[in-house]
């Protein structure tokens, strides 16, 4: 495995981490972009989508694995 492929599942597991450890980071940001225009979901939706995003590159990575 490059480096560079170390680097990018590292910087997607490193997204999914934010939105899954600090989710209210994760709300203001959102909130702060779209200006309140849009509804926020509560915390737990956002823990929700991150733990399911980690899944996402971890089987995406394994997959990219299994090819080599």
């Amino acid at each position: 495995m490059k480096l560079s492929d170390c680097l990018g599942f590292g910087l997607l597991i490193g997204f999914g981490l934010w939105w899954l450890i600090f989710p209210k980071s994760v709300v203001g940001f959102y909130s702060w972009f779209h200006r309140g225009g849009v509804r926020m979901p509560n915390t737990t939706g956002f823990r929700l989508v991150g733990a399911l995003w980690i899944i996402l590159i971890v089987i995406v990575m394994l997959a990219s694995f299994g090819k080599r």
